[in-house]
This record gives structure tokens, C-alpha cells and sequence, in this order.
């Protein structure tokens, strides 16, 4: 934590939640972690570490990408609490003017395609749309991406929500991927899809798919997916596609 007022901050309690990597990461889908508590936090803007946070094995999620949120209080400027988030006016104001929460729903992926990666040579990078906690609302889906010329960018969805977008897509065969389709999304720059009504609480499984050229693997390129609410932002899932790491 930081403290950027002009007085220490005292009995400081941070609460970390953990979510599904999602453009719409309402406090329906975060899960608690656990919390820990600072005696003081400096003025002055330092760096203040908390004791480490014991997380339960047993409520570990299963191996994959996922969010921390952290929402931190003190004495005199307690914290918000989740549930007044959702309703979606709060929520809109709390991304926007709270300086009393962070996430982080950024992923560094590599940019080299596993063995037997489906479809061959492509790094898929899986992420939920959602819609509001509390009633259905029109929204949007952008992508945009810093690839180079020669990369190639598909984005993987369900079938019905291609018909509810208008959008001509591939269906994509295999068992495991039935009722599913992918639609190309231009390498560098933005695409963005039709504004749509988002159903109250949905969950809508995405993927996007990547290839970057073998001569260009070297490099680090990044690919984000943004949900818009009119002209407003309302979430992001930021991936950076790097080299592999050399052990150290």
C-alpha cells in the first residue's frame, strides 16, 4: 500500500478477493480470500508490505488465469463494501472514483504454442463477458491489439451469442468445443461488435486465439478485450504474449 494523504492512515485492513479473468468483474464473482490488518501506513507515498495472507488450500481454484481484488479501509476512511456494488449505478461510480480498491486482470502468456494446442499454432487466452448484477443492460465487446502485420487473431464464441451479434463465424468441430465459432479480429488496431442487450448475471465463455509468426517470437506483443457500456469502460483483460522465460 501507498499512502498519498497528509497524515499516516491507521488500523489499515486490506480484504483480497480472487475472480475469473471477466471484462465485467461485478462483486458477484469475486471470492474471498482473506484479509490482513496494518497497524499504520506512512505518509509520504511509501511502499508499506502487509504480513503475508494465508490462503486455504481448499479454496484455491482449479489451475488457470485468475484476478486478485484487493479492497483496502482505515481508520476514518473505511472501505466499500461489495454488496453495495451491485447495483450497476454504484459499481459504474466505484470503478470510476474509488481510490480505495486495485485489480489486476492482466496475464502474461507465451507467445509459443503449447503441443497440441487447438487450433494448431494458435495461444488461446480464455476470459468471460458478464453481464450486470442486476438487470439485463446493452453493452459492448471491443478487442484491440498491438500484433504485427503477419500474426493472426480469432475470437472464439458461442454460437447463439454470434447470431445475437450478427457476426459470421466458423464453427469450430471437436467435442469439446461443440455449438462454438470464431470470427477474425484484425492483428493491429480495434474491432469492435454491435451493442447488445448482456442478460442480468450472464456468463459468457470467450476466447481469443493468437498466432504470432515463429520469426517474431522473440518479442513481446500485447492483446486486450474491453466491455463498453455506451462510451464508457467498464472492464478489461489485458494479455502479454512473451518469449518463454529461461529458468533462473
Amino acid at each position: 500500500m501507498r499512502n498519498r494523504g497528509g497524515s499516516a492512515a491507521n488500523n489499515v485492513e486490506a480484504t483480497v478477493f480472487w475472480a475469473p479473468p471477466s471484462t465485467l468483474l461485478t462483486p458477484d464473482q469475486w471470492n474471498p480470500l482473506g484479509s490482513t490488518t496494518l497497524p499504520s501506513v506512512p505518509t509520504g507515498d511509501q511502499l508499506t508490505v502487509s504480513d503475508a495472507i494465508q490462503w486455504q488450500a481448499a479454496d484455491i481454484p482449479a489451475p488457470g488465469h485468475y484476478c486478485f481484488v484487493a479492497l483496502i479501509g482505515a481508520t476514518g476512511d473505511p472501505a466499500p463494501a461489495p454488496a453495495d456494488f451491485l447495483n450497476w449505478d454504484n459499481f459504474r461510480s466505484f470503478i470510476r472514483n474509488n481510490n480505495n480498491v486495485t485489480w489486476r486482470n492482466f496475464n502474461v502468456v507465451n507467445n509459443t504454442p503449447p503441443a497440441g494446442a487447438q487450433p494448431p499454432g494458435f495461444v488461446a487466452m480464455p476470459f468471460l463477458m458478464a453481464g450486470a448484477p442486476d438487470k439485463a443492460r446493452r453493452m459492448r465487446l471491443e478487442i484491440a491489439s498491438r500484433l504485427p502485420a503477419k500474426a493472426e487473431a480469432m475470437l472464439e464464441m458461442p454460437l447463439e451469442w454470434a447470431e445475437l451479434l450478427k457476426v459470421a463465424v466458423r464453427p469450430v468441430k471437436g467435442a469439446d468445443r461443440e455449438r462454438r465459432g470464431v470470427v477474425a479480429i484484425k492483428p493491429a488496431g480495434r474491432t469492435a461488435f454491435a451493442d447488445v442487450v448482456f442478460p442480468a448475471k450472464a456468463r459468457i465463455a470467450m476466447r481469443l486465439l493468437v498466432k504470432i509468426p515463429e520469426d517474431m517470437r522473440k518479442q513481446e506483443f500485447e492483446i486486450y478485450a474491453r466491455q463498453m457500456y455506451g462510451d464508457e469502460e467498464v472492464g478489461r483483460v489485458t494479455w502479454r504474449l512473451a518469449p518463454p522465460r529461461k529458468p533462473q
